[in-house]
């Protein structure tokens, strides 16, 4: 990939093979989202329930990658190769590949785990061999947390 990409370009690395995947496009919207669990507690007699910070939950990037025009097919095998974990005859090895996900100064390389890929093939196909020439994929990542995140830590990035 190009240097001068690097920041306005986003991609996909895996962490294992270092292989990446450029976006052919950059995600017109992109959600973010985090949630957390409280336990409910319910007192007799009280008029509301007391609630208990159990955990939170994981950091969910969700987005939709156009392709058009080109290896379209390999483009989107390689994004769900992501989601299968690699076996040894009939023994499990590793878990699917870990990710980067960049995408400039917003997201400058999270790691991530993919949750979910799925894709729309459109009305072109190639007359010969009826390979898609148009492909959306909804892409659902997770954050991957070391360590326990305090809030003034989310504050400052």
């Amino acid at each position: 990939m190009r240097q001068d990409l690097k920041k306005t370009t986003g991609y996909l690395v895996d962490v294992v093979t270092r292989e990446s995947l450029e976006f052919q496009y950059n995600p017109d919207e992109i959600t973010d989202e985090k949630s957390t669990d409280f336990a409910t507690i319910k007192i007799p007699g009280m008029s509301h329930p007391r609630y208990q910070y159990v955990a939170g939950e994981a950091r969910k990037i969700a987005f939709k990658l156009v392709f058009f025009k080109g290896p379209v097919k390999q483009k989107v095998i390689w994004l769900q190769s992501l989601l299968y974990p690699q076996h040894e005859k009939t023994m499990l090895r590793n878990a699917p590949h870990k990710v980067l996900f960049f995408l400039g100064d917003l997201y400058p390389g999270v790691l991530c785990i993919v949750r979910q890929v799925r894709t729309r093939y459109f009305h072109m196909f190639d007359s010969e061999n009826l390979l898609p020439q148009h492909a959306e994929v909804d892409m659902m990542l997770e954050e991957i947390v070391a360590k326990s995140v305090d809030y003034t830590e989310v504050r400052r990035k």
